[in-house]
């Protein structure tokens, strides 16, 4: 029983809402504060009107009751006065009815109020009339000037009793107003309430989705080695998992890529070492002499074995790169010029050609990975006094703007094809020339550019550079926190 309690337990605990319970939950706590103004204002107008009601009901029956009462003084004092002149018997019984009923009128019109005030104008009628009465019927005063306190006092009582309905009628309405005022304030106070829970859920939903786009930009950068931990509703937390495996499975196929290219490429240096070998035995006619028509197939066989090397070499680099993941170390841009300029001195010399630098970089290691940065330095050197002849230069301008670091490699050559400029970035790709180009390429040169820059989190554009030739744009993004200014 109680691993069944702790098992239910830890459910509870686990337990997640889909993105419909979410919202759910979500607009039920926005909605509830909103429906409870709403009922409680509910409740109160129905509370309102029905006193309203009730003060409309009891004017009415108020005022009915005075209007009658009015004329039954009216008829009593026409028929006291005609009963002066006729002295009917009949008639005295009449009137003494009349005066009985008046005062049973003015009874019940003190039940309609507990007010004192009401109450005590009401008692004022009563005893004038038992004043009236007791000076006409008990004392049989024969004087028509008793009636006229009864008249001016009927005349008084019914100015006030409008002055009465009106104000009750306009403290309703105030009231009526104030609920209103209170209950628009109350609307008022919970949009933003409602708004910020709505917004919170959505802001929620958001954070999320953010979340995973970064996971997604970190497996399309290989970062293999992450920890993909997703929190939320059910369908984020089952996405995460699914990205979890989606990541183990890629992971797993960039091991085998990277070990099939490896192996691919050193089992490649064995054979083509021996082919080397045995051309310059050939070509130095070690075993023998050969005839012209030989020495231009040697030839052509070793320009083809140098082109080889230089692919084999170009896929090392490119699967150095695709293995090198958050490399990060310091460059010295000073050493690392002087070290291009030895890589390319033969060639340099050879073909009369110069590299220009214009480095415009503090005097102080920038943190970024060294080999990254060498990396695309040659291979855009060598792509642009490839495609330069001889006497021309490479220049080399090298920037610092706002934590980025900005490289541009311009060559006069042939320059590159409005069409071509989406294409030269792709694996193995030659472009095509106006000129003859005695050293081919791998095709994976700009590749490994592209590579290079993307894991530093670059950007990379290639423009034509008037009046010929092409120039390559970088920009390296450097954060602060790594001390550069």
């Amino acid at each position: 029983m109680p691993a069944t309690m702790a098992k239910k337990y830890h459910a509870l605990l686990n337990w997640r809402p889909n993105l419909i319970g979410q919202f759910a939950i979500s607009m039920l706590l926005s909605l509830l504060p909103l429906s409870l103004v709403v009922i409680v204002f509910l409740n109160a107008l129905n509370k309102q009107l029905a006193v309203t009601q009730q003060i409309v009901s009891d004017n009415y029956h108020v005022t009915k009751s005075f209007n009658t009462l009015k004329q039954e003084l009216n008829s009593l004092e026409r028929a006291t006065r005609q009963n002066w002149v006729l002295k009917s018997e009949s008639l005295d019984n009449l009137i003494v009815d009349k005066w009985q009923t008046s005062l049973q009128s003015i009874d019940e019109l003190t039940q309609f109020s507990s007010s004192a005030d009401y109450n005590a104008n009401w008692q004022r009628l009563a005893h004038t009339l038992q004043t009236a009465h007791t000076q006409l019927v008990e004392e049989k005063q024969q004087q028509a000037d008793l009636f006229l306190p009864i008249s001016d006092l009927v005349a008084e009582l019914t100015i006030w009793l409008r002055d009465v309905n009106a104000e009750q009628i306009k403290n309703n309405q105030n009231e009526l107003s104030s609920l209103q005022s209170l209950f628009i304030n109350w609307l008022v106070a919970l949009i933003p309430l409602t708004l910020i829970v709505g917004g919170g859920f959505l802001w929620r939903i958001s954070k999320r989705l953010k979340g995973l786009t970064s996971v997604i930009d970190k497996l399309g950068q290989g970062h293999w080695q992450q920890k993909i931990a997703v929190h939320g509703s059910a369908e984020l937390v089952e996405l995460g998992n699914k990205l979890q495996w989606v990541q183990e499975q890629l992971h797993v196929l960039e091991q085998q890529k990277d070990t099939f290219l490896r192996h691919v490429t050193h089992e490649l240096k064995t054979p083509l070492a021996s082919m080397v070998e045995g051309t310059d035995l050939l070509s130095d006619e070690i075993v023998g002499p050969i005839t012209d028509e030989q020495k231009a197939v040697l030839e052509l066989i070793s320009q083809s074995m140098v082109r080889l090397r230089t692919m084999i070499d170009s896929l090392l680099s490119y699967n150095a790169i695709r293995t090198s993941k958050d490399s990060l170390s310091e460059v010295e841009f000073s050493y690392l010029i002087n070290k291009i300029n030895s890589h390319f001195e033969h060639r340099l010399s050879a073909r009369n050609q110069a590299l220009q630098w214009q480095n415009n970089l503090p005097n102080k290691p920038l943190a970024l990975p060294s080999e990254l940065i060498e990396m695309i330095l040659i291979q855009l050197i060598s792509n642009g006094l490839k495609f330069s002849e001889q006497g021309q230069h490479v220049a080399i301008d090298l920037a610092l703007e706002q934590s980025q670091l900005n490289i541009k490699v311009i060559d006069h050559g042939c320059g590159i094809k409005e069409q071509e400029k989406t294409q030269i970035f792709g694996a193995f790709y030659q472009g095509k020339h106006n000129k003859d180009v005695t050293l081919q390429g791998s095709g994976l040169g700009l590749t490994i550019v592209k590579e290079s820059v993307e894991q530093l989190r670059g950007k990379l554009s290639v423009e034509h550079n008037e009046p010929h030739g092409c120039q390559f744009l970088i920009k390296i993004p450097i954060t602060i926190n790594q001390g550069v200014n």
